[in-house]
């Protein structure tokens, strides 16, 4: 869901911002067209399109119980039905030249039940039953009107756009937070847990394999080289741009890496090596500025793990 990889807290105010820079670039093609609240209102919507779409925004103040989060999103949508069906916004609608309304869109970040979706067919019932009562008075509102609920997730593409371009000041926060339980090493082939363990011992030196310090070391990587597939898979499948940028610098910096410790003969700077190998690619890692600090980390950890795992990164035995 991309509302867990966003950083910056939401409130009214950046929800409407974001939400009307995703109808302008998901809905350019049918002449988006915003409505600024300052002079004269906003006519009850936050914009609309040529083709009778438009929109209305709405973000909790805070986390809600379930129960909660129905009644205010109800709330809201009721008081927000009753202007678009007022004379006094009808009249507001139509001096800004809003085409005949064929959907109302309700958009927020999310919902949790379908309460809601039940409740916006109610007010489409009672829109259309006005509608055919007085249909002069309700010229403006076409007869196969519908509601419509949309949520973040809806705009993920245009959402993930908008922050990697730094369109806003969001950031996203991508990192799987570790758990302090032992890593699943079903999810990790034996071949791999075994390079791990031999360039760990390489980098750490003359080590036994009963030592604390290196047995968290390895279990550490596994776990990053496990939580590395995880995060690449979801970014490949919901983020593909955003996963194209970061797969391409993984894959070019893989080769520098794989120069770079085949080419060392000394191995007693294998540490040195390996640590300007992570503070370099930290660096990289950090000309993604749509990424948190905690992303940066995460990743860095996480694919380094990967070269780890496989022949990417090697150090000779001291």
């Amino acid at each position: 869901m991309i509302l867990k990889f966003i950083d910056t807290p939401l409130d009214g105010k950046s929800w409407e911002t974001l939400m009307n820079s995703c109808y302008r670039m998901k809905f350019q093609d049918e002449h988006f067209t915003e409505i600024p609240a300052v002079h004269g209102g906003d006519a009850g919507i936050e914009g609309f399109t040529r083709k009778g779409r438009v929109y209305q925004c709405y973000c909790p103040e805070r986390e809600y119980t379930d129960d909660e989060l129905h009644d205010h999103l109800r709330d809201k949508m009721t008081k927000d039905i009753g202007k678009l069906t007022s004379p006094k916004y009808a009249d507001r609608l139509k001096g800004l030249g809003v085409p005949v309304i064929t959907e109302w869109h309700f958009v927020i970040p999310n919902y949790r039940d379908s309460r809601i979706i039940s409740h916006a067919e109610t007010k489409r019932k009672e829109v259309i039953t006005l509608k055919h009562a007085d249909p002069i008075k309700y010229d403006y509102i076409d007869d196969n009107f519908i509601i419509v609920i949309k949520q973040a997730e809806d705009f993920k593409v245009e959402i993930s756009k908008i922050v990697r371009t730094n369109l806003t000041d969001m950031q996203l926060n991508i990192a799987i937070h570790h758990t302090t339980a032992a890593p699943d090493w079903s999810q990790c082939d034996s071949e791999k847990v075994n390079n791990i363990k031999r360039k760990v011992k390489a980098v750490m030196g003359d080590i036994d394999d009963l030592d604390e310090d290196y047995n968290e070391l390895v279990n550490m990587y596994v776990n990053s080289y496990i939580n590395g597939i995880e995060i690449m898979k979801v970014l490949r499948v919901s983020y593909s741009e955003m996963y194209e940028e970061i797969f391409a610098l993984e894959q070019s910096y893989k080769k520098q890496v794989f120069s770079k410790t085949r080419m060392n003969t000394n191995s007693s700077i294998n540490a040195q090596l390996f640590n300007e190998i992570m503070d370099d690619f930290q660096k990289k890692l950090e000309d993604f500025k749509y990424l948190n600090m905690a992303s940066i980390m995460e990743l860095k950890l996480d694919i380094i793990s990967g070269w780890l795992a496989d022949c990417s990164m090697q150090f000779r035995s001291r």
